[in-house]
């Protein structure tokens, strides 16, 4: 009647046996940093252009000082 493959409470008879592969369980991790690193690298870029330069667009011309006399 009593068989050798006795189930006791609390014991687990499964064992999760790691991955053997350590780039295969970290793979999505990977891809997805380096995909949010893309996207902000791309915003940065496109804020750092969009910051006008002090020294671009034309500087303005000296006032020349003419009296017109009527």
């Amino acid at each position: 009647m009593a068989t050798g493959n006795v189930k006791e409470i609390g014991k687990q008879q499964d064992k999760v046996q790691p991955a053997h592969n350590a780039w295969e369980v970290m793979k999505p991790f990977v891809k997805f940093g380096l995909a949010a690193t893309g996207l902000i690298a791309g915003t940065l870029i496109t804020i750092v252009k969009s910051i006008p330069k002090p020294d671009s667009g034309k500087q303005p011309e000296p006032k020349k000082n003419k009296i017109i006399r009527i």
